[in-house]
């Protein structure tokens, strides 16, 4: 595993539904907006940034990033 992500796996990572919630998005419209952000992460990932969280997909499952201030609403 790429050594940014073992760091990573302590973060809190968030369903698409629940960052959803956060931003008072639908979780199609979040899914829709990160992958037109989507793009290659250095690891051969894809990413995306929306609202200053970044996002990664896993598999076909998008999960979103939480930490600093998106990490205190919830």
């Amino acid at each position: 595993m790429h050594k940014r992500h073992t760091k990573e796996l302590g973060a809190r990572w968030l369903t698409v539904r629940d960052a959803a919630d956060r931003l008072s998005m639908r979780p199609d419209a979040l899914r829709r907006a990160l992958e037109r952000r989507a793009h290659p992460a250095d690891d051969g990932g894809t990413e995306a940034s929306i609202d200053g969280m970044l996002a990664r997909k896993f598999a076909r499952n998008w999960r979103i990033r939480v930490d600093g201030p998106w990490a205190l609403g919830g």
